[in-house]
């Protein structure tokens, strides 16, 4: 079983080292440490989009919000991408060679959760949905976010379609 932690308040905040997606007040942000190793040893690429959280009680599927190296500074990780080519946020890119493998793994009678973020207003909104640039690993450490609703306190780990973990959310 892996322990996650419930970090705080959907929308993003900018410091020096990057960036950071704010849950609001029916989310919160949760994070997982994920210690990640190639099976031969080499340098391979991972693909964090296959990453999700599951749970049976709400029948959702939630996409990772954040991933980054688990190292002092934090501005290492994966590029985000998104999925509108207008208006794009100045962190995100635009790449429609790098598809968003989340919606090829979607679980029959669950919802799929992935991230889109308002960029506009109410009245005038740009929705641009999240995904992440795979990025060569070997071996490493990684922090991976997700934003999921205030009750959620379990669910299921996957990459793909293979359960990596059971998840227990403290506060």
């Amino acid at each position: 079983m892996v322990k996650a932690r419930k970090i705080g308040m959907l929308s993003v905040q900018f410091g020096a080292s990057g960036y950071m997606i704010n849950s609001g007040k029916d989310n919160k942000r949760v994070q997982v440490r994920l210690k990640i190793r190639s099976r031969d040893g080499d340098k391979t690429i991972l693909d964090p989009n296959k990453l999700s959280l599951v749970n049976d009680a709400f029948k959702a599927r939630f996409s990772i919000s954040e991933i980054y190296f688990a190292t002092f500074f934090r501005g290492k990780g994966f590029q985000m991408l998104t999925s509108n080519e207008t208006e794009k946020p100045i962190f995100a890119d635009y790449d429609v060679s790098v598809a968003n493998t989340f919606n090829d793994y979607s679980i029959e009678g669950y919802k799929d959760c992935p991230i889109a973020l308002n960029f506009g207003t109410n009245r005038k909104p740009i929705v641009h949905t999240i995904y992440f640039r795979p990025n060569t690993i070997d071996k490493n450490v990684l922090d991976i976010f997700f934003v999921v609703p205030n009750e959620l306190t379990s669910g299921k780990l996957y990459f793909g379609d293979t359960l990596i973990s059971e998840i227990e959310i403290r506060e």
